[in-house]
């Protein structure tokens, strides 16, 4: 299993809830300890800002499963509630819940093998990457986490951490680690095709 941001949340879950038939699980990017983005869209509950900023992040939302060719009315895009499970409060509580392949330390690395299955991450820890691209606005974003020179715009190079890291310091923000939006990104950056058919060799050769 692989999931980008919000789903590493998922396949943690999924993990812990039914290890016997996990092989592997790879968090790309994920806010595993939460996002400081996360909690500013929550706070802004009951107030005036609410409404914009929800508004504005469901956009965002729908404009992803746009540009991966899907109706982005397809499924129901609730930012409130994925603030909520991706505050550094909600992610806490989550890794206390289901806690395999989780680091024990605030910047450290989980088991790379553990009930049996292997577990891995990789991120980025750049925030403007293509000025042409639309996903420039990772940089503003990006100043407000604790580490703002050490981000994707969204998720932190820490809070990315589960299992074994391949690597956390790919010239990516947090869209280009799906090779969206357009796929641009620097022309210094890697290309994210290449690394996921690297990570699916490196399973191959396992066995998995």
């Amino acid at each position: 299993m692989l999931g980008h941001s919000h789903g590493g949340h998922s396949i943690a879950y999924v993990s812990n809830v039914i290890p016997s038939k996990i092989a592997s699980a790879t968090a790309i990017s994920s806010p595993l300890k939460g996002s400081p983005v996360a909690d500013l869209l929550i706070s802004v509950q009951g107030t005036p800002l609410e409404q914009p900023l929800v508004g504005l992040s469901n956009f965002g939302s729908k404009a992803i499963v746009w540009a991966q060719q899907q109706n982005p009315n397809s499924l129901p895009h609730d930012a409130l509630g994925a603030g909520k499970s991706l505050s550094q409060a909600g992610s806490t509580a989550f890794a206390q819940k289901y806690p395999l392949g989780m680091p024990k330390t605030s910047c450290g690395e989980g088991l790379a093998k553990e009930n049996g299955i292997y577990f891995y991450s990789f991120s980025g820890n750049s925030t403007l990457t293509n000025v042409l691209d639309p996903d420039s606005l990772l940089a503003a974003t990006g100043l407000l986490m604790q580490a703002p020179n050490d981000n994707d715009g969204l998720v932190s190079r820490c809070s990315a951490k589960y299992g074994k890291t391949i690597r956390d310091n790919y010239n990516w923000n947090h869209l280009d680690a799906i090779n969206q939006l357009l796929g641009l990104r620097s022309i210094f950056a890697p290309d994210p095709v290449d690394v996921y058919r690297q990570h699916a060799n490196r399973l191959k050769l396992q066995g998995l």
